[in-house]
């Protein structure tokens, strides 16, 4: 049949002797992948030529083999597999030049750098191509890991990848990689020394990544300067960040980028304005915000109102704040923007537009905002003033309901004693009510406040021990002390450095079970992310992300409040939540489009769950547009089960086969994608494709601990296989046939 060139033919009978462990089996196999690839079939012969490069009774044949199957492989992007077969070229082999160059190739088209790092680091001599392969390679994964959350892993390649000085563009990007770590652990000058060296590089550059450009490399330096309070090196930066990105719209296409880094840009130019008392500047800026609706332009509605104040136009002042108050009554401004109103409202002597401006804070914020209790101190002034001191008393006292501040408690004591004691001559009911609050007597106060200074003073330098053992003495000393939820909260922080996270939970917990004080969303956000993080406690993660989400004071944190709410709700199996809270993020202009992708991988978990098929694979299709991690590949993976289940097995194998090239990185999901593939070709009766897949992962991956269960799973798998073959090969059968095979190839 082969001589005869009847491939089809031949081929099914070669595949019969696709068990044979013996020249006669290995010289079948490498005659079956010549007939796939005369009929157009590499990835059949792909197989073939692993089987037959596993069989060492013909070296000359099992080297060809080899070589073909690394050829295959890289042709029809199987990375990894070929990375593996190239390594096998033996040195004095013909291709072994050839074998080196593809794989330099690979370990750039690849996503698995971590494992292309290792195999040249292990390379006892290393050409120049291969050494500026290393650069790119160490810095790649240094990208992975920071994207995965590893700063301090992502720090060490990028630094090792600058040892290895090569390619101008990767030694920018590897800078610009180290000024962003330091940016966000808020080592400000080192951010700008590392920006600084991707600026000075970058200029010479055109092929620059929109999100690690010369903009945003602008943007981030402004936001060091602003941190560090530099308001005019921090405005030059920010001003180059916009009219970049303005200039060189048409060629973004990174979203985040256009919107989100330009708005954001444009708010801290004004900013940096205002710092500057430049008002008719910032208020350009901040206009351009306002009319382009740019995240964040309720707060440049504020901070116009706040700049007509400071011009001393109080009637534009009121017009701008009672703009904000009724238009975005649950902005995160809108509380500041009503203890304001009230304030001008006082100033000019309209005193009763004052008190309902003041009204509506306390009524509308009270267990929301830390300018509540001011908002009462405000209202009892104005009572007390129109001579009503009973009702002026009640604000003052309403304030001790509130977790007042040190200082508003002592302006609140210092009214009521006035009134009290001078206007209604009755200091038994000052001293009464005084005593009623506990900590706040006379000369307990003067103890509590010395004793907790003592511990304050510990906190302040760092000396996390100490300041514990203090506030333990203090926290025992006054239970009812004026400064116990400052104590508790900075307790916690201190058994937070000290990483003693279930210590600081219970004090943060404590904080929160208070109620509203100015602790009250920064106990929120650490208990929500240790209940997260480390307890693993995902119930009550969800709870405090949740209430956290609902009081955050900036959009930033409401922000990372919701991507909070999110997981945690996905762990605990809140669909409405879920899909509440993915919705939010993925519209939210903040979010980046790793964000959008991760909002979107909880969708289509959900309606994966749920076997809602048509809207996991629309959300997936989603997180494989936006991301590239861990999530992505799961998310591949998923697709092509989800086809498997549905019987569309064609589809399925092209996913799966997909998922094994793409997600290269990931290890698991690439052994789980071929156990499927595998599973996809029995049903389609491919038993020998099934087959030398099996065997591949398993020569492969045997005595790897990440994949030890696929390779169980595998082994299981090829035994089942061996079973469903063994009543039909007719090897096997002893009523069938036997097939013989010219071995000399004649």
């Amino acid at each position: 049949q082969y001589k005869a060139a009847e491939y089809a033919k031949a081929a099914k009978s070669f595949e019969k002797l696709n068990r044979e462990k013996n020249k006669m089996g290995q010289l079948s196999m490498y005659y079956l992948a010549d007939c796939h690839l005369k009929a157009g079939k590499k990835r059949s012969a792909r197989n073939a030529f692993a089987n037959a490069s596993r069989l060492n009774y013909d070296k000359k044949i099992q080297e060809e083999s080899l070589w073909n199957y690394a050829k295959l492989s890289y042709e029809l992007r199987f990375d990894r597999d070929a990375i593996d077969a190239l390594q096998k070229i033996n040195p004095r082999s013909p291709n072994y030049a050839e074998a080196q160059g593809l794989m330099g190739d690979i370990f750039l088209n690849t996503r698995d750098y971590q494992k292309a790092m290792r195999i040249i680091e292990r390379m006892p001599t290393k050409t120049t191509k291969i050494k500026q392969t290393y650069q790119k390679v160490t810095y790649y994964r240094g990208v992975q890991l920071a994207a995965d959350g590893d700063l301090e892993g992502a720090k060490k390649l990028f630094y090792k990848s600058l040892d290895n000085d090569y390619d101008t563009r990767t030694k920018a990007l590897a800078y610009y990689g180290l000024g962003e770590i330091a940016h966000q652990q808020k080592r400000f000058k080192e951010s700008n020394q590392h920006m600084t060296k991707f600026l000075n590089y970058a200029k010479s550059l055109n092929n620059l990544p929109d999100a690690a450009s010369v903009n945003t490399a602008n943007y981030t330096v402004g936001y060091n300067y602003l941190k560090q309070k530099k308001y005019n090196s921090a405005l030059g930066y920010f001003q180059d960040a916009v009219a970049g990105i303005k200039r060189n719209a048409r060629y973004i296409s990174n979203k985040y980028v256009k919107t989100q880094v330009l708005g954001d840009a444009t708010l801290r130019a004004g900013d940096a304005l205002f710092k500057k008392h430049k008002y008719d500047k910032a208020i350009s800026y901040y206009n351009e915000a306002i009319n382009k609706k740019y995240s964040g332009y309720v707060y440049a509605l504020y901070q116009k109102a706040i700049i007509e104040g400071l011009r001393g136009n109080p009637t534009e002042q009121i017009l701008a704040l009672e703009r904000l108050t009724e238009q975005y009554p649950n902005s995160e401004y809108t509380d500041d923007a009503l203890l304001s109103l009230g304030n001008v409202y006082q100033d000019i002597g309209r005193t009763n537009q004052a008190t309902a401006a003041f009204k509506k804070l306390v009524r509308n914020f009270k267990g929301k905002s830390t300018l509540v209790n001011q908002g009462l101190l405000k209202l009892g002034l104005i009572a007390y003033n129109s001579g009503d001191l009973h009702q002026a008393i009640k604000y003052y006292k309403d304030i001790f309901k509130n977790n007042p501040a040190p200082r508003e408690a002592e302006g609140a004591l210092a009214a009521l004693e006035e009134i009290y004691v001078d206007d209604l001559g009755q200091p038994d009911d000052y001293l009464k009510f005084r005593e009623s609050l506990g900590g706040y007597d006379v000369t307990t106060a003067s103890r509590d406040s010395i004793n907790f200074k003592a511990a304050e003073s510990q906190f302040e330098i760092g000396n996390y021990q100490k300041a514990v053992k203090k506030y333990n003495e203090y926290i025992a000393k006054f239970p009812n002390g004026r400064h116990l939820i400052a104590a508790y909260f900075h307790r916690g922080e201190s058994y937070t450095a000290l990483k003693k996270y279930a210590d600081a939970l219970r004090d943060y917990e404590f904080v929160v079970s208070k109620g509203h004080s100015r602790f009250y969303e920064k106990a929120l956000r650490k208990a929500a992310i240790i209940s997260y993080n480390y307890e693993k406690n995902f119930e009550k993660a969800y709870q405090f992300y949740s209430k956290w989400e609902a009081v955050a004071g900036t959009e930033e944190s409401k922000f990372e409040a919701q991507l909070g709410t999110l997981r945690s709700a996905y762990r605990t199996g809140r669909t409405d939540a879920v899909y509440s809270m993915a919705n939010k993020v993925a519209g939210n202009p903040r979010a980046s489009q790793d964000q959008i992708a991760a909002a979107n991988f909880y969708l289509g978990k959900m309606a994966f769950d749920k076997k809602d098929y048509d809207r996991a694979i629309a959300s997936f299709n989603k997180v494989i547009k936006n991301s590239n991690n861990e999530n992505t590949a799961e998310a591949r993976f998923s697709i092509a089960y989800i086809y498997y289940v549905r019987r569309d097995l064609s589809v399925a194998e092209n996913a799966a086969m997909n998922a094994i090239k793409e997600n290269s990185s990931y290890q698991v999901w690439v052994a789980k994608s071929g156990l499927l593939l595998a599973d996809i070709y029995v049903e389609q009766s491919n038993y020998f494709d099934a087959r030398a897949l099996l065997e591949g992962m398993i020569s492969s991956y045997e005595g790897d601990n990440e994949v030890k269960e696929q390779v169980a799973e595998a082994k299981r798998k090829l035994a089942a296989l061996n079973d469903k073959e063994n009543q039909n090969n007719s090897l096997t059968n002893p009523n069938s046939d036997i097939l013989e095979l010219d071995e000399t190839g004649n």
